[in-house]
């Protein structure tokens, strides 16, 4: 094995794309997780050494050292800056903008700033970086004022004007509705259609994915051809902002048609991987964003076991087991993750998808021609006609489906560890090892033992709230008015929950009590203070435990101590 060649080591993109990916996360995470991060990276190389050989081990550790290289590069910011920035976000919170292709924060009260727009920004930088997010720094400006605009500019007021116009023809619900679906732009997406996407699991179409890349790409193939076709599919990524899945799609897309007219045949899993490289080296952030994850976990999944449910639908309908076997094989690796970053999980997903799913195709077509006659006042309004009969349409079925819906499904990570271990399970049992069919039951073991828990043990959430488990009651409390209890309460399996309760005893194990925003934990031994802000205030009488730095979040209690 040590001594394999180069030649032999099958799709050698897969190994670039983790090596790649490592690189970023031991960058991105190190300073928070160092010894983590170090024997991630360890782990990976002795695999690839044993593996893979001593040739193709020194060739990944050279793309290391490029992707740490690439990390420095991106992270790197003058003290200074004077020069274009364009603003790429604008939330409650915070202002970002893109400054020679970097992500800064903009501090600023000015609420004239506009998404899409280029200002002339003057000021210090001061070395607040954000790396899950790519933020390389924080401005005040003292000099700042709008200046012309580019196409890019030019494209973001395309959108917007074309939201105004159809706001005018369909009102503020329906034109916001199929502006996010045609071409992403999300900024007047009413919550309650939020919610219903939603809970039919198809939240995905209100955000330019890969999905959409694929029916443009094929609506236009009919009238201009492949390569025509992706050049104006190009033009609409670029258009609806070049998010990360359709980015990926296109790149994808690429491959496979490039492949056609090469007439080479093209792996759909080096594809995948060529696509995800070229994103890492674009932005080596990206591997931390949420977006990215969900949209190669579903591609990966579709292209592993498609053609899996295909085969044991075969008794369907040809139209119906295409569709339900996409839909299945998308879910088989997004469902876990779903589960544990948002803790729930739409059980309506299959319906959603067979039966909404088509309007939205739909509107992604007809909400796109609204572009094409933008300039055209009497086609744009044929075209508003158009797609106000298919909201009406898709509304009124989906009215009628709300009345056979199906609850959320609300989980944690336990549910996570025993999807996983089915999975293993199913893997193992299906290459003949049959004593693996009692995994499940082993994880189910564990579980049980975890949510009873013998000892005595705090865990935080970032939600802003923490959690106590003891024999089998676990009591939930925040401090925070914004959070929904209720909702954490139930992925948290939490027996009570209370809220801005000064005073909680806990099964006489211990008393924690509201210390300004944070809590004091005592034990009858020692007090600790349970830190979830980012308050510097100093308290010299206690031992602080800092769930707000992220690296710890679970702690048990025994004597009267914590571990």
């Amino acid at each position: 094995m040590f001594s394999k060649k180069i030649g032999d080591v099958g799709n050698p993109l897969i190994y670039i794309f983790l090596t790649l990916a490592i690189s970023c996360i031991f960058y991105g995470m190190n300073k928070e997780f160092r010894g983590l991060t170090i024997f991630i990276v360890a782990f990976f190389f002795i695999c690839i050494f044993y593996y893979c050989g001593f040739s193709f081990f020194v060739i990944m550790i050279i793309f290391f050292v490029v992707g740490i290289l690439i990390n420095c590069s991106y992270y790197k910011i003058p003290s200074k800056i004077d020069g274009e920035v364009r603003i790429i976000k604008i939330s409650n919170y915070s202002v970002i903008g893109s400054y020679e292709g970097k992500s800064i924060t903009i501090r600023t009260n000015d609420k004239n700033l506009r998404v899409g727009e280029k200002y002339k920004i003057i000021g210090k930088v001061d070395d607040i970086q954000d790396r899950y997010n790519g933020i390389v720094g924080e401005v005040e400006p003292k000099v700042l004022y709008k200046i012309n605009g580019d196409l890019i500019t030019k494209l973001y007021e395309i959108k917007r004007n074309i939201y105004l116009r159809l706001e005018e023809n369909l009102g503020t619900r329906k034109a916001g509705l199929i502006s996010s679906i045609a071409f992403g732009y999300c900024d007047y997406l009413d919550f309650e259609d939020k919610d219903d996407m939603k809970n039919f699991g198809i939240i995905h179409s209100i955000s330019v994915s890969g999905l959409h890349v694929a029916i443009v790409y094929g609506f236009i193939r009919i009238f201009v051809g492949r390569n025509l076709g992706i050049l104006v599919t190009m033009i609409y990524v670029v258009f609806t902002g070049l998010n990360y899945s359709s980015i990926r799609s296109f790149l994808m897309l690429t491959c496979v048609e490039g492949g056609r007219i090469l007439k080479r045949n093209n792996n759909s899993i080096s594809a995948l991987c060529f696509s995800a490289t070229f994103l890492v080296l674009y932005e080596p952030y990206s591997i931390f964003n949420i977006s990215f994850h969900l949209s190669y976990l579903a591609t990966l999944g579709i292209a592993m076991f498609n053609k899996k449910f295909n085969n044991t639908l075969y008794k369907l309908n040809i139209k119906l087991r295409e569709a339900l076997s996409l839909t299945l094989s998308a879910q088989i690796f997004t469902l876990p993750y779903l589960i544990l970053i948002f803790r729930d999980f739409s059980a309506n997903f299959i319906i959603g998808n067979l039966i909404l799913a088509p309007f939205v195709d739909l509107m992604v077509i007809t909400g796109n021609a609204l572009v094409l006659t933008y300039t055209y006042t009497q086609l744009f309004d044929f075209c508003s006609y158009i797609n106000l009969k298919i909201i009406n349409m898709f509304d009124c079925i989906l009215n009628y489906m709300e009345n056979f819906s199906l609850p959320m499904f609300y989980g944690n990570e336990n549910v996570v560890f025993f999807y996983l271990f089915l999975m293993f399970s199913a893997y193992f049992v299906n290459k003949g090892y049959k004593k693996f069919v009692y995994l499940p039951l082993i994880a189910i073991f564990i579980i049980t033992i975890q949510i009873y828990s013998p000892i005595p043990s705090i865990r935080y959430y970032k939600e802003g709230a923490i959690l106590f488990s003891y024999k089998g009651d676990r009591i939930l409390m925040s401090n925070k008015n914004q959070i929904d209890l209720n909702r954490l309460s139930k992925s948290a399996l939490a027996t009570k929950y209370f809220r801005q309760r000064k005073t909680i005893v806990m099964n006489g194990i211990c008393k924690i009590s509201l210390e300004g925003k944070n809590y004091v934990l005592d034990t009858g031994t020692k007090k600790y203070l349970l830190k979830v802000t980012s308050d510097k205030t100093q308290h010299e009488e206690y031992d602080i435990i800092n769930f707000n730095d992220r690296i710890t979040n679970n702690i048990f209690i025994i004597d009267g101590r914590l571990v």
